[in-house]
């Protein structure tokens, strides 16, 4: 059965001389597996759609789990991230949990990928904000979104050290529980927005401490490599 999906490619693959095998993330049905058919060709017609991060409107022929990529209208390829090495891997990191967060369909994450790579490309928005506001997002569509005004337990105002709780989101040091991800002054200002203008070290801090938090709340995280690239 043919049929249309907006995608992102969040993966591709070579496969044979001149295939790639397309992992799609679609707005509507979640992740897809597609191959593109001699799009390593030199003049083939449909190069531009076997590009990881690109984000079109596929056309798919197939049945079950096996599609094939007849068309592609181009909505954007996000390139001026590719030119920046940070915002690149924030990125990928982006496009990795895209894909492990919707084996079906998840709107509001894919929504909030498109949002962030399109802040990163066009609206000089820095690596680290932007992987640490989808995170904020992808834990929000999953049912653990976070509220930095007040502790969950308590409800006194947060203003200094916090901590992540499991149970509970976001919560005082004297509510933490014993085995709450410990939350410092500086990146908790960070991650909530009251504050983007500290060191790096704190950014990258702040978005290891949000992946911590997704993996303990809907069990998937970055791969390492992302954080070994920031070290």
């Amino acid at each position: 059965m043919d049929k249309k999906v907006k995608a992102i490619v969040t993966r591709a693959v070579p496969y044979r001389e001149s295939d790639m095998v397309l992992t799609l993330v679609s707005l509507e049905e979640g992740r897809l597996t597609a191959s593109a058919r001699g799009c390593l060709k030199p003049r083939a017609k449909l190069r531009y759609a076997a590009e990881p991060m690109n984000f079109g409107e596929y056309m798919l022929a197939g049945k079950g789990d096996r599609y094939i990529v007849t068309d592609c209208v181009q909505y954007d390829s996000f390139s001026p991230v590719t030119a920046d090495i940070d915002k690149y891997y924030a990125a990928c990191m982006i496009l990795e949990l895209l894909t492990k967060l919707s084996p079906e369909s998840q709107p509001g994450i894919f929504l909030g990928a498109v949002k962030e790579l399109k802040a990163m490309a066009y609206e000089g928005k820095d690596a680290r904000s932007a992987a640490c506001d989808f995170l904020l997002s992808a834990l929000r569509e999953g049912g653990n979104g976070l509220d930095f005004s007040v502790c969950a337990d308590c409800g006194c105002i947060l203003e200094g050290d916090a901590a992540f709780s499991d149970s509970d989101g976001i919560v005082c040091p004297h509510c933490a529980p014993w085995d709450a991800i410990r939350v410092d002054a500086a990146s908790r200002a960070f991650i909530a927005g009251e504050n983007r203008d500290v060191p790096e070290a704190i950014k990258i801090r702040a978005v290891m401490l949000l992946s911590d938090f997704l993996y303990r709340t809907q069990g998937v995280r970055p791969d390492s490599s992302y954080f070994k690239e920031q070290e």
